[in-house]
């Protein structure tokens, strides 16, 4: 409480009452009555005026104990989540983890919130949008293809939102993140142009009477000119090589095309 509420609130009306007094020892009634109601007044004000001061303290104690204690837990969960996306593999990513740093980033949304948090967590937003990403990645199992990058909408858009030079927090990993799924989703976009010729190539020689006619030694690009879309390929991964078996079903039979890093290793039946 300040001087002036406290003298609003004690000092004035003491002197007053004091005067009082001393009219009413004089028998003069009205001015004694008059100080009794002007202590009173002054009295009131004084005690009006430090409540809102006391108030008006308290309130603001509390915002500031408030913004410190949500200070402190939004730096510590913003802590939590950048010791997640640090560990997160994109060949194998933890969808639990990528859900849970996702969540620990949600509330970064807020403008008014960062601003408040005077710079303490820095980049929050690039993070949110990073977790959100790999999350989407991760419902993949670690078998996501360009083609499934291509047909992921949410995926390229966060990514493309991206910025290029980005130089902030996790930086080692979201600008390699970000150059990997543009790459993929360019690839795909090769690939299905590929596709679309080498269909209408498979078309034009079933025309003629033509089937097949892959060897090893072939470029995995002419499978599906030769053969048609497969019914499935198997793909798999050891000792630095990418194999895949591509299997396609013809008059009844079941043929077999297998290939090494991109060319044609062998065809059976």
């Amino acid at each position: 409480m300040s001087l002036f509420a406290l003298c609003l609130l004690l000092v004035c009306p003491v002197l007053f009452l004091l005067v009082a007094f001393r009219f009413f020892r004089q028998h003069n009634y009205k001015m004694t009555a008059l100080f009794v109601c002007l202590a009173v007044t002054v009295g009131f004000i004084g005690g009006v005026k430090g409540y809102g001061e006391m108030d008006t303290r308290t309130k603001s104690t509390t915002a500031s104990t408030f913004d410190r204690d949500q200070k402190e837990n939004m730096t510590r969960r913003y802590e939590q989540a950048v010791s997640i996306l640090k560990g997160l593999n994109f060949n194998h990513p933890d969808r639990e983890k990528a859900e849970e740093a996702v969540h620990l980033l949600q509330d970064f949304h807020d403008a008014q919130l960062l601003t408040s948090l005077d710079g303490a967590c820095p980049d929050a937003e690039m993070l949110l949008s990073y977790a959100e990403a790999m999350n989407q990645v991760a419902a993949y199992r670690g078998h996501m293809s360009n083609k499934d990058v291509a047909g992921d909408r949410k995926l390229l858009s966060i990514v493309q939102d991206m910025p290029e030079g980005y130089k902030g927090t996790l930086a080692e990993k979201i600008v390699p993140f970000r150059r990997l799924i543009i790459a993929m989703n360019e690839a795909a976009e090769k690939e299905a142009e590929l596709d679309k010729k080498n269909a209408q190539k498979h078309a034009a020689n079933l025309s003629k009477g033509k089937y097949g006619g892959i060897h090893p030694g072939d470029s995995e690009d002419n499978i599906t000119a030769a053969y048609g879309e497969p019914s499935r390929v198997n793909v798999s991964e050891g000792e630095g090589k990418k194999m895949k078996q591509y299997v396609f079903n013809h008059n009844g039979k079941s043929i077999y095309v297998y290939t090494q890093d991109g060319i044609v290793t062998d065809v059976s039946m």
